[in-house]
């Protein structure tokens, strides 16, 4: 099991896809690690057998740590690309996951775009005609649009709720537009 747990670490760090893995294969190697440890138990790790084997176990743990980190980063990115994954290839639990996480990337990005196509629909600001009683400077108006600067006796529409503002401060005059 152990020269399996390299060439498939070996695959993952060569490919840009996740490489084809029997549905098995976490499962034979946590009995792997199960009977390492167990011989790891049953000893005292004095003898140099015993030695190599709590090694290979550390290694093994290590690789198939590695894989599965390996594998859920290649998933992961697919998915956030849009790129497609061949399913065959995965595990039970991954393609779990990469189904998730497809139906979930693309409920975002969904609703993402309904949100920004929304806010990207221009508001229609009323404008109203006023009668400048004063001289007004240049302003940004609600709309973030430039307005002025205005003389007095000048005419100019503005967005309404300016307008209101410059009559309600006695600045201007609405003018009546039929």
């Amino acid at each position: 099991m152990y020269s399996e747990l390299y060439k498939v670490w070996k695959s993952e760090k060569t490919s840009e896809l996740p490489q084809i893995l029997p549905n098995d294969f976490y499962s034979r190697a946590a009995a792997y690690l199960k009977d390492l440890d167990e011989k790891g138990a049953a000893s005292n790790a004095q003898a140099l057998q015993d030695r190599l084997t709590l090694k290979e176990k550390e290694v093994a743990e290590r690789l198939l740590e590695e894989i599965k980190q390996t594998r859920l980063r290649k998933i992961t990115n697919s998915s956030l690309k849009g790129k497609t994954i061949n399913l065959q290839d995965l595990t039970e639990k991954e393609k779990t996951l990469a189904e998730s996480l497809k139906t979930s990337t693309r409920t975002f990005n969904e609703s993402r775009i309904e949100r920004d196509i929304t806010n990207a629909r221009p508001a229609t600001i009323e404008l109203a005609v006023i009668r400048f009683l004063q001289d007004v400077p240049e302003i940004v108006g609600v709309d973030l649009k430039m307005y002025g600067p205005y003389k007095k006796e000048d005419v100019g529409s503005l967005p309404t709720q300016n307008a209101e503002a410059f009559i309600k401060q006695g600045a201007a005059k609405p003018v009546d537009v039929k």
